[in-house]
């Protein structure tokens, strides 16, 4: 066990937590996962003054859009990393790193297709409202914590809950499925493998830095809905017959969007999966 590596990681039982508690453990962390209202200022005092961790990653949030009321997604998203930022001034020795995840939503609508971190945030609903509003607020710690804040473009992987997109195409194609309802097919996304995601997070809290730190988790590639059907065709020899939803079209829907990973790149070691690898993970996990 490493000397002084206590990390406390909220919204352990995540889709992102169960990648990354063991990914901590094998690298000798002390990972300590105490559950608590983040909403609740005295709950969350009350908790980091018992635990005194090293370090401190917040994976906890309301990460579907649609899940919540505007009221619960401020308080969770944008108040709850507050209430964690200023209980970590209240111990003696504050933690060498504080990890807070955002969002690539934060990003809204933008003139250009690849965004870097120097675009100026134009969120366009409230869950992107929601993070960049917890990334201004956090700017008000950097001259008292050492933070990293994170923006996670689109990511997925064996666990993530079937309401997202991508396990549910590929739940359909695992159950051979004849038809399948979706929205538009010719949005385009930047999608990262889940593993490699809590493997950016492992090496970001290893980093040395000081202040504010911004980073993009990304791929730097594009893909297509469309396109993602036909790989899980080509891979399970499987044809599927996609019905158009009108429910399931957002008009917001920003048609093309891709991060700019080069400064994440000049951090870490380990570069993006191929989109391919990991559908054809998921496809082949059984849950029986």
């Amino acid at each position: 066990m490493k000397s002084e590596s206590k990390v406390w990681v909220l919204g352990a039982s995540s889709f992102t937590g169960q990648y990354l508690l063991p990914k901590l453990k094998a690298e000798n962390y002390q990972v300590v996962t105490t559950e608590v209202d983040i909403t609740k200022a005295k709950a969350v005092e009350d908790a980091l003054l018992q635990i005194q961790p090293n370090y401190i990653i917040n994976l906890a949030g309301i990460s579907f859009v649609p899940d919540g009321e505007n009221a619960d997604i401020y308080a969770i998203n944008t108040f709850g990393p507050q209430n964690i930022l200023d209980a970590s001034l209240k111990l003696k020795k504050a933690p060498k790193k504080i990890i807070l995840a955002s969002s690539s939503l934060i990003y809204g609508k933008q003139k250009q297709e690849t965004i870097d971190e120097s675009c100026i945030a134009n969120p366009i609903n409230h869950y992107g409202c929601s993070k960049w509003a917890m990334e201004q607020i956090a700017q008000n710690y950097q001259d008292k914590l050492d933070i990293i804040i994170t923006r996670p473009f689109n990511y997925t992987g064996v666990g993530q809950d079937n309401k997202f997109l991508i396990p549910k195409i590929v739940e359909h194609f695992k159950q051979r499925k004849t038809t399948i309802s979706l929205g538009n097919l010719d949005v385009w996304r930047d999608f990262s493998d889940v593993r490699w995601v809590t493997q950016a997070y492992s090496e970001l809290l290893n980093m040395e830095h000081s202040g504010l730190l911004t980073v993009n988790l990304c791929s730097g590639e594009l893909i297509s809905i469309r396109a993602i059907i036909k790989i899980l065709e080509k891979i399970t020899g499987h044809t599927i017959k996609v019905q158009v939803a009108p429910q399931f079209i957002r008009p917001s829907d920003i048609p093309r969007q891709c991060g700019n990973g080069m400064l994440l790149q000049k951090i870490i070691t380990m570069r993006p999966s191929n989109i391919e690898d990991t559908l054809a993970w998921m496809l082949a996990f059984r849950t029986d």
